[in-house]
């Protein structure tokens, strides 16, 4: 029982954590049981078919539920039975083998720690500022929060993905994230915005952890490099003092590990992906290994575009004469998802090097030497342990390979809404284990002036950001005087890695949900307004709207207002074109920043618009005949002619918020 009391503490920390946001008992015992029956149970049983020897039970759960989450996305189509199927085809790996390792209770609650610690941010960052549907008064939600909200939504009750706010519009998009969401929804048929907000992100979060701390013990052959590994990308935040740095800044745990759920999804993909390359590389795969790669390079293609790029390129550091064959299986994935998930399209990233500081670098090469300078002792220094690695391998040229390519390409590729981050963070996790593996002790010295260090962090910001890249440099000479004081270099590394420890607090105490700078507020009658019409509709039926901005703050002018599609889950004829292919692309090709401002056909903008403000049968019949049967009018945003009542029936209203019915083509 003793062994296991670290992964009872998490999961009564998590559950715990849930109560106190209100979160219906039935729904996590729904999850729970979803969980572990349709992706845990089935996913140990292929990943143990498909492993080439047993390691030890932590391994089979962790790995087995990722290949789990893959599994679960392919079978969509018969999504009811797969489990079931699992279970009959591969019954005979029911029975527990003879574990040769077992972790030692001192590693499992040092991964405990890393869980509970990241976790407790994301509760306080994320989970408590955002009900999972308004109640009691406005609330603000990130704008991407309820686009992707919405996406999930459209795969809940879809075969294809279409641009939620845009009718029939494809859209090319890694959604396989969104897809394990949709599936939990349907088999559980828990409420879509509470997976979302509540039950799925601490789930993932946790497993993303204990994911990383295994593959840093398989790939190293060392237990404890583990836990350091998971500390580093989920504990320890950035060597910057806080405070609101330049965008090119960036960051690996802080804001991006909540606000798009791609990001944790695919990182936890990712590390079994990075223990199997490793066991190639070292030569010791069979044919079922080989199966095995395949399948999680498919799920990592699906999760997130940045990841087997860079994987690509560490195998390419590790040695093409040994790497020729996982090249060849990664390219023709990456390959096949390129033209079935992406369709062809480039997502708005362009080729544009050190566009990442055009902010304040304006060209200027000192100030860009400087800035990457910067970036490095900002995002690199918890990566320093790969300095003392004794022996370098084609694993270790792997892993540095795909770390150095992720910082890379975030410097050298733009995108108009900052998605270049997403390579560092595709190429951390790589880092992370090859850094673990040269941290061979903690020396209680460097402990000590670690926590002294964050104790500083924590009491100063960072000045304007112009002066930024300075803060960073002293923050950065009182680190090395430290180090140098301890004349010990593993104290030294102990300090560099350990100095940003107090970044995630921080931001969870002072940046908490970014703010409201980036957000759109949604009313209880807005949100009322979509789930009346979810519940009263069907899939197959449009909505036509006049709400296409957010309608209020900084962002008032940018088409960005998700909350129809979010909380109805009914696609939009026309609302928000903001993320969309087309937006990207126009964006792309002028170099600029954020979502295209003007829609791309102002004639179709006009006809949906007139239909609701100068509605008359030939303009509701245009409606018609593109599948729309319910009107949404946010009178906030303009109010409809008072003629539309007499041509389609009213059937709801609250506050500025009414719903009509087109009862049949107009003539």
């Amino acid at each position: 029982m003793t062994r296991w009391l670290p992964a009872l503490t998490v999961a009564a920390a998590v559950t715990a954590l849930l109560l106190l946001l209100k979160t219906d008992i039935s729904d996590m015992v729904a999850y729970g049981a979803y969980a572990g029956l349709a992706v845990v149970g089935p996913g140990v049983l292929i990943y143990r078919a498909l492993r080439r020897s047993p390691h030890s039970l932590v391994e089979d759960l962790a790995f087995g539920t990722a290949v789990g989450l893959v599994v679960e996305t392919a079978a969509r189509p018969v999504f009811w039975a797969w489990p079931i199927l699992t279970v009959i085809l591969l019954r005979r790996h029911l029975r527990t083998p003879d574990y040769p390792q077992r972790p030692t209770i001192g590693w499992s609650w040092a991964v405990a720690g890393v869980a509970l610690g990241f976790v407790g941010y994301l509760g306080w960052a994320f989970m408590r500022l955002n009900p999972p549907v308004p109640e009691r008064g406005p609330v603000d939600y990130m704008i991407d929060q309820l686009n992707l909200l919405a996406v999930a939504g459209d795969l809940e009750h879809h075969a294809t993905l279409a641009v939620p706010e845009l009718g029939d519009e494809a859209l090319p998009y890694h959604w396989f994230a969104y897809a394990h969401l949709a599936a939990a929804g349907r088999l559980t048929g828990i409420d879509l915005p509470v997976l979302w907000f509540r039950l799925d992100l601490p789930a993932l979060a946790v497993l993303a952890v204990v994911l990383l701390a295994v593959a840093a013990w398989r790939v190293t052959g060392r237990a404890w490099a583990g836990p350091v590994a998971a500390a580093l990308m989920y504990t320890v935040g950035e060597t910057v003092l806080p405070g609101r740095a330049p965008a090119f800044f960036g960051s690996i745990t802080v804001y991006y590990s909540w606000s798009s759920r791609s990001v944790l999804y695919a990182s936890a993909l990712s590390m079994p992906l990075i223990a199997v390359l490793a066991q190639i590389l070292r030569q010791r795969s069979t044919a079922r290994t080989w199966l095995l790669l395949a399948l999680l390079a498919a799920g990592v293609a699906g999760a997130k575009s940045t990841v087997l790029p860079v994987a690509l390129a560490g195998l390419v550091c590790a040695g093409p004469r040994r790497a020729w064959r996982p090249i060849a299986v990664l390219a023709g994935v990456m390959g096949l998802a390129l033209v079935f998930l992406y369709g062809g399209e480039g997502g708005g990233l362009t080729w544009k090097p050190f566009g990442i500081m055009a902010d304040f670098a304006r060209g200027r090469p000192l100030v860009i030497a400087a800035g990457l300078g910067a970036y490095a002792i900002a995002m690199g220094f918890r990566l320093a342990g790969a300095l003392f690695v004794r022996e370098w391998g084609p694993v270790e040229r792997f892993l540095a390979g795909a770390a150095l390519a992720g910082f890379a390409a975030t410097v050298l590729i733009w995108h108009n809404s900052w998605g270049q981050h997403f390579f560092a963070i595709a190429g951390f996790p790589f880092g992370a284990i090859l850094s673990a593996a040269g941290l061979r002790r903690v020396p209680p010295a460097g402990v000590a002036a670690a926590v002294g260090l964050a104790v500083v962090a924590w009491n100063f910001t960072i000045p304007p950001p112009r002066l930024a890249i300075y803060g960073v440099y002293g923050f950065a000479a009182l680190v090395l005087v430290v180090a140098l004081a301890t004349r010990r270099a593993p104290a030294a590394l102990v300090v560099v890695l350990f100095a940003g420890g107090a970044g995630l607090p921080y931001d969870a105490v002072h940046h908490a949900n970014l703010g409201t700078a980036y957000h759109v507020r949604v009313t209880p009658d807005q949100a009322a307004g979509a789930r009346w019409l979810r519940a009263h509709s069907t899939p197959d039926e449009y909505v036509a709207t006049n709400v296409h901005r957010v309608g209020s703050g900084r962002q008032a002018d940018q088409s960005l207002a998700y909350w129809i599609s979010a909380y109805s889950e009914r696609r939009v004829l026309l609302g928000s074109w903001g993320y969309s292919p087309e937006s990207n692309a126009i964006q792309a090709a002028g170099g600029g920043v954020g979502p295209a401002r003007q829609y791309w056909d102002p004639a179709r903008l006009q006809a949906n618009d007139l239909a609701l403000y100068e509605p008359t049968p030939a303009r509701l019949r245009w409606l018609w005949d593109r599948r729309v049967r319910w009107i949404l009018v946010d009178r906030a945003q303009g109010r409809e002619s008072p003629r539309l009542a007499d041509q389609t029936a009213l059937v709801w209203s609250a506050g500025d918020i009414v719903l009509y019915r087109l009862t049949g083509p107009c003539r």
